[in-house]
């Protein structure tokens, strides 16, 4: 009996199309999501968790069949910002959430994105932190909860997604905090040497 198995190269491959896919998902919650029916918000809701849970979807697929490719690097963190930074405007365009807040999320990224441009050029790198990886994982778990913003079977959305957004502002200034300290490390080594 033949049993049906998807090719290595599917797998292989996958990775890449994730990350594309989630900057196409961006233009479509830009166009949806303001459009305020309630469906479309919660549909918007879920396709922004779908989106973000391929980051973690294809970093491990890239790592399982080690196929971490250039352009995957590059374009992997772009997508995990457009993705975040359009849930992001859209909730706080929404009013339900604060625009210092957002902005301070936004701001932070802006500046471990320089970092990283700037180490690049220095030809170093400053590791992405655990810190790192939880912020972006706690969130996109306030986003989703947001951009819902109403009871959902029962479920405090807005309550819930203040919460996480609150802990994600204080992730996201610790993790902020540890590449700051690793840039400025790294900067003088390569300075000196």
């Amino acid at each position: 009996m033949n049993q049906f198995t998807l090719p290595k190269d599917f797998f292989r491959n996958l990775p890449n199309k994730l990350t594309l896919s989630r900057i196409a998902v961006v233009p479509i919650l830009l166009l949806l999501y303001p459009l305020g029916f309630e469906a479309l918000k919660v549909f918007c809701a879920f396709l922004f968790a779908l989106a973000a849970f391929t980051d973690f979807v294809d970093g491990y697929l890239a790592r399982k069949y080690e196929n971490v490719t250039s352009i995957g690097a590059l374009l992997d963190p772009i997508a995990d910002k457009m993705l975040t930074t359009a849930g992001l405007l859209l909730i706080a365009h929404a009013g339900n959430a604060p625009v210092f807040l957002v902005g301070v999320l936004i701001c932070r990224d802006i500046a471990v994105n320089g970092m990283r441009l700037i180490a690049s050029d220095q030809r170093f790198a400053v590791e992405v932190s655990m810190a790192g990886k939880w912020k972006t994982a706690v969130m996109s778990a306030s986003i989703f909860c947001l951009l819902i913003n109403d009871p959902l079977f029962d479920l405090p959305m807005r309550t819930t997604g203040m919460i996480l957004l609150w802990v994600s502002i204080g992730l996201s200034l610790y993790s902020a905090w540890r590449y700051s300290v690793s840039f400025i490390e790294k900067t003088k080594s390569s300075l000196i040497n």
